[in-house]
């Protein structure tokens, strides 16, 4: 059957009664949900701009489907419903609104995790009031490290993250004592966890305690003055 495309730019229409035919309001659910599926994946909130009448078409047989037109351009402004066993789509006006998009992860993610790619993604957050304690480069989240646990689809905050420990209680370290013109290397072991330039406790061989900073290569120094 030919495909017949029908644009519905109707006016105040209301529910009511349907005539045989395809169900309006069965429609306008499959429009909708495919809406709420979108939503924020361009960088803006869609609606259905008017709610459709009667139909003018038969009943489908089949489950129908919904997409953006082939070609659209954002945002955008059309959304087709189809019916493939009976040829023919309605054309239905969508209202956009830009939204901001922030990080929020995609699973379960525990304190002490390294996030990685596929934890986070850009998703629209209902609550404005939080948009500007959000991050939105992904880049600079992957490899930090989660200081409290978080659900899937929680937003991310920097007060969450940190860097990750290279150096973990009880680990064995190497401690290296810088002095002027000289250097010693020794055993010691970590009494905390710590990140790269932070300090931390660590035990030498004698059982003395003496605090030292951490170095990118996960030993340890301590300088003299």
């Amino acid at each position: 059957m030919k495909q017949i495309l029908i644009s519905l730019l109707l006016l105040g229409a209301v529910p009511g009664a349907w005539a045989a035919g395809q169900d309006g309001r069965q429609i306008e659910q499959v429009a909708n949900q495919f809406l709420h599926g979108e939503q924020g994946k361009d960088g803006y909130t869609y609606k259905l701009k008017l709610s459709p009448r009667k139909p003018l078409m038969p009943a489908c047989d089949q489950p129908l489907q919904a997409d953006w037109p082939a070609g659209g351009s954002k945002p955008q402004h059309m959304l087709l419903v189809s019916c493939n066993s009976q040829g023919w789509s309605l054309s239905l006006q969508v209202e956009a609104a830009e939204v901001q998009l922030v990080l929020v992860t995609t699973r379960l993610v525990r304190a002490g995790d390294v996030l990685q790619p596929g934890d986070v993604r850009l998703a629209a957050v209902n609550n404005r009031s939080l948009l500007s304690q959000g991050l939105r480069d992904e880049s600079a989240v992957v490899g930090q490290m989660l200081r409290t646990a978080l659900p899937p689809g929680a937003m991310l905050t920097a007060s969450q993250l940190r860097s990750p420990y290279v150096v973990k209680m009880n680990q064995p370290v190497k401690l290296q004592v810088l002095g002027d013109g000289f250097s010693v290397s020794s055993d010691a072991v970590a009494l905390g966890n710590a990140s790269v330039g932070e300090r931390v406790s660590v035990r030498v061989s004698s059982g003395k305690v003496i605090s030292a900073l951490v170095e990118a290569d996960g030993s340890v120094s301590l300088q003299l003055q």
